[in-house]
């Protein structure tokens, strides 16, 4: 057999070792350059061949596609799981993918808890998206993750629940999906604005922890999975998102203290996040026209003019003619990404769904002055299939 052959097969096979050793991208990027580096030289020493480029490029997606090996099988699925944010959107879709494949032999959760914002709207929902049978799995509970009162009533159904079923596991995930999206001009928007916003997005998620945490402690592990956005912390921040990234950016510091947290203090319960770039279909879009709306008003209201819509009107036009033109990734995408989380032997610390969420954290991690003008191009300019927004400076 050829040399070059063998060498290169050799070469392949300690690169995908060492790929399934981890499963994040930026280890997997360094592990095929490393491939291609060391080929190279091989390939000094030695004639090149067709043979070997098309190995090389086999390897290449081997290295780029395998899974972790301590995922290569799943945990089974066992106790409770409760998901926020079940309305509409993430969270609905969670719960009809998780209803749907479950009741297997021995392999099945207790109960999937959907806790909605306006539990009655949301029963009638899930009767018409899932079987009768699939329901006998679901319970749909009433939850305003900005009440403590709310939260406490929902952890008591729960407790309740597993109490009356004898469910031995527990409560073993905790998926948060709830959230609102506040988006305006900094200058002008109403602090009861951003205020709402981190009490959804970011201390709603810490309440519901503070409230479930005792209860999941009780059971032999658990994940705790929060929903961020884009790449993570080193998305490049839009203009007119002040309110939404900050929310964002505050609940990924969150879990990531609370993940060293529990590793420090020896609790069996994994912190993860799942980083949605654009997702469809939802019901973003609708509710995002609505509080546009809603929010011009409010600054009419405080300014006592229209400057705000004057000033920032066709940018915000074009802002959501831009997410409406977005492919986006189909939601069902980020429910296989919270079952790989809640079920997967070693979690990861992040979920990137979707390719703009997985292209955001490279261009998060340019410099200042490249990342931010590929953000404004890619919305407002002319990487944008909006096409470039007339009267603002890109």
């Amino acid at each position: 057999m050829d040399p070059l052959i063998i060498q290169l097969g050799i070469l392949g096979v300690i690169c995908v070792c060492l790929a399934g050793i981890f499963e994040n991208h930026p280890w997997r990027i360094a592990i095929v350059i490393f491939q291609y580096v060391v080929s190279g030289i091989i390939k000094e020493t030695t004639s090149s061949s067709l043979t070997g480029t098309v190995l090389q490029i086999i390897t290449t997606f081997v290295i780029l596609k395998i899974p972790m090996f301590a995922n290569w099988t799943y945990l089974k699925r066992e106790g409770c799981v409760m998901v926020t944010g079940c309305d509409s959107g993430m969270g609905q879709a969670t719960v009809v993918y998780l209803a749907e494949t479950n009741g297997k032999e021995n392999n099945s959760y207790d109960q999937i808890f959907a806790a909605c914002f306006n539990a009655k709207a949301s029963q009638a929902q899930f009767e018409k998206l899932l079987t009768s049978e699939q329901l006998k799995y679901v319970t749909v509970l009433p939850l305003d993750v900005t009440n403590d009162q709310s939260v406490e009533q929902a952890k008591s159904t729960v407790e309740q629940w597993m109490k009356n079923k004898a469910s031995k596991a527990g409560l073993t995930g905790l998926v948060q999906f709830h959230g609102v999206a506040f988006n305006g001009p900094a200058a002008y928007m109403p602090m009861q604005m951003y205020e709402r916003q981190i009490q959804v997005n970011f201390l709603g998620y810490v309440r519901v922890v503070q409230i479930f945490l005792p209860i999941m402690k009780k059971a032999k592990s658990g994940r705790m999975i929060f929903t961020g956005t884009g790449g993570g912390p080193c998305t490049p921040c839009p203009a007119l998102l002040t309110a939404y990234m900050s929310s964002k950016f505050a609940t990924e510091a969150y879990c990531h203290s609370l993940r060293s947290e529990f590793f420090m203090t020896n609790t069996n319960i994994e912190a993860c996040m799942i980083n949605p770039g654009f997702v469809k279909p939802t019901m973003l879009m609708e509710e995002g026209k609505k509080l546009t709306e809603k929010m011009w008003k409010d600054c009419e209201d405080k300014l006592k003019s229209s400057i705000a819509k004057d000033e920032y009107g066709p940018l915000f036009d074009h802002f959501l003619k831009y997410s409406a033109l977005q492919p986006g990734t189909h939601v069902v995408e980020v429910s296989k990404a919270a079952e790989h989380a809640l079920l997967a032997k070693v979690p990861r610390t992040s979920y990137k769904v979707g390719i703009d969420s997985k292209l955001a954290p490279i261009v998060g991690m340019m410099p200042t002055g490249v990342r931010e003008l590929i953000a404004r191009h890619g919305i407002y300019g002319v990487l944008s299939p909006a096409g470039t927004v007339k009267g603002y400076r890109v």
